[in-house]
């Protein structure tokens, strides 16, 4: 065999870039200066666009305000109050309006005392217990409204009817006592009709005698 002569062979090589001159940072191939440059370009147009964007976009995102006060020689329309008056709690009462009240406050203060007696005589029986507390109430809203316009009522103490002998006879004694009630009022609701809230009191106890304590009475008779 023919041996070869090795001794002639070039391997061939890749043509490479000289090294160029200059600082380190500048002695690299060349394929990567100019990769590097591109990057660079990119990044600031990128950035630079950012920037152009920031400074056209509008920061503020208030609505702009309105101006509500009127120009100049507008009228301006008031307020509608939602409130309703009230009614004056220191308006002096007519001597009339004073006079109905202490009769009022007597008038229950002696129904009480008379259903009381029957409850010392037959202990705590109906209807005369729970008519007894009714009255109690109805002096503590007439003594309410003598307060709110400074009138003075009559405290007792009141004696009532005495007790009759038998239960009977006590629940007759009862159904005369609220008619008399029911007539009474009757009579002072003429005389109060300038003072809205004693008319009603009074409306409102003139009630609770006919429609409650009449009928109780009335039953046990």
């Amino acid at each position: 065999m023919t041996q070869l002569d090795r001794s002639t062979d070039t391997v061939p090589h890749l043509p490479t870039t000289p090294p160029v001159a200059g600082p380190p940072w500048y002695r690299k191939p060349r394929w990567w200066i100019v990769g590097t440059a591109a990057l660079a370009v990119v990044v600031g147009g990128v950035v630079g666009g950012l920037v152009a964007t920031s400074g056209t976009t509008p920061t503020s995102s208030s609505a702009p305000s309105v101006s509500t006060t009127a120009p100049p020689g507008t009228t301006t329309a008031p307020t509608a109050s939602t409130t309703a008056p009230t009614a004056s709690t220191t308006a002096p009462v007519s001597g009339a309006v004073a006079t109905a009240l202490g009769t009022a406050m007597t008038t229950e203060g002696q129904a009480k005392a008379t259903y009381d007696n029957v409850i010392a005589q037959f202990g705590a029986v109906a209807p005369f217990s729970t008519v007894s507390s009714a009255e109690a109430q109805h002096m503590d809203t007439l003594q309410a409204l003598a307060q709110r316009y400074g009138v003075t009522l009559p405290t007792g103490p009141f004696t009532g009817q005495p007790a009759p002998t038998t239960f009977t006879a006590a629940c007759q004694l009862g159904v005369t006592t609220e008619q008399q009630v029911v007539s009474t009022y009757g009579q002072l609701l003429t005389q109060v009709s300038e003072h809205s809230d004693v008319t009603q009191a009074f409306s409102n106890l003139q009630a609770a005698a006919h429609d409650n304590h009449l009928p109780a009475f009335e039953h046990c008779a």
